[in-house]
């Protein structure tokens, strides 16, 4: 065998063995350990994000019929209060909101208004069923609480790979569940889990009564107080529109006494 002809059969053999390497390494299988749903619960709750406080300042872009994005700075005591601050630039305020757990307060200073009611200002507005800890929950990605007595059903996601937690209703989810959202038309609430740090990557809700269901995706996360924490959410809210909410975190503080003023001017006019 002349030196080029054995060259070339080298190459050749190069070329395929590192062809063989690449479409193994692409078939194969995350290995998930299968756990009881008990313990698979456990290690969900386990990891939540735990604070007292939390300020962040934020990048936010709603998609409906066009797209707007804004500045906004964050700032939630636990349980109690959500404050949000918009400004769209060079730092003004032009708006802002506090929610409680039975109110909702807008302060519109572009126009000298303001707005005062309850969770059904924002659930006409968004044409969705929330309430104070289901909008606490999706701001720091933790997953919403589910009913007492309610059954729940835990599988692995093969097309995923990630854990797969499923609350059941008028039929029982497969084990060997898809990705598949009609699926789980039944379901009233489904999460993904990546299988490591059993953090929520997707959060379904639907409602199969009033054809509405949210989406939402965390992404980015890092560590924060010894925690993982997303810095990306990215919502997605079908109902007689759709609607795409996207949150891009940055300068996260927690547990630091804040201020949550909303004093709002004698001159405002009060809007219903």
């Amino acid at each position: 065998m002349n030196k080029l002809l054995l060259i070339k059969y080298l190459f050749l053999f190069l070329l395929l063995t590192s062809y063989g390497c690449k479409q193994k390494e692409e078939i194969s299988k995350v290995k998930i350990e299968h756990y009881p749903t008990r313990e698979l619960i456990d290690s969900l709750s386990k990891n939540e994000f735990h604070f007292n406080s939390l300020s962040a300042k934020a990048e936010i872009e709603f998609i409906d019929e066009k797209s707007t994005s804004f500045k906004a700075h964050l700032r939630i005591q636990k349980d109690s209060i959500i404050w949000i601050s918009i400004t769209p630039v060079l730092g003004i305020e032009i708006a802002r909101v506090m929610i409680t757990q039975d109110s909702v307060m807008l302060m519109n200073r572009v126009k000298s208004e303001y707005f005062k009611g309850d969770f059904a200002y924002i659930n006409k507005m968004f044409n969705v069923e929330f309430d104070y800890e289901m909008l606490q929950s999706l701001l720091i990605g933790n997953s919403l609480e589910f009913e007492q007595n309610e059954k729940l059903r835990t599988a692995i996601d093969r097309k995923t790979d990630r854990y797969f937690i499923g609350t059941e209703k008028k039929r029982k989810v497969k084990k060997d569940i898809r990705k598949d959202k009609e699926k789980i038309k039944e379901q009233s609430q489904a999460i993904w889990l990546a299988p490591k740090t059993f953090k929520i990557v997707e959060l379904l809700v639907v409602d199969p009564n009033k054809d509405q269901s949210l989406n939402a995706i965390f992404s980015e996360h890092s560590m924060l107080n010894n925690q993982l924490f997303p810095h990306k959410l990215a919502f997605n809210i079908q109902s007689k529109k759709e609607l795409k909410i996207n949150v891009d975190y940055s300068k996260i503080t927690l547990d630091k006494e804040q201020n949550y003023s909303f004093k709002i001017p004698s001159k405002y006019e009060q809007i219903q």
